[in-house]
């Protein structure tokens, strides 16, 4: 679920969507809080605006570890594939293009 997506149901103040990653739960949870913060003059919407960045900064950030998480597992995957297997050229390649996508 995108980032959009989820503001427009956290301002909405509806039920978090199930299955989210944890950054997209977090995300999630500070919207809202940061909503309705705001909603009951709590947080100033200056203050809301600095804070929602914040959230955003890391939102992106935890966003890019869990594709290196899942990266790193799918890398792992394949070697063991790799060691089961023996040498196999066509294997030994995406394990190659795995690795270098991950270090980009």
């Amino acid at each position: 679920m995108e980032i959009k997506q989820l503001d427009k149901l956290a301002k909405e103040k509806a039920p978090m969507p199930s299955g989210l990653p944890m950054y997209a739960q977090c995300y999630y949870i500070a919207s809202r809080g940061l909503y309705e913060q705001y909603e009951k003059k709590i947080i100033s919407l200056e203050q809301a605006k600095k804070e929602k960045q914040e959230v955003i900064a890391a939102y992106e950030l935890g966003k890019d570890q869990w594709q290196l998480f899942v990266g790193v597992h799918e890398v792992a995957d394949k070697l063991k594939q790799l060691q089961q297997d023996g040498f196999n050229t066509a294997l030994e390649l995406e394990v190659l293009e795995l690795i270098e996508k991950l270090l980009k």
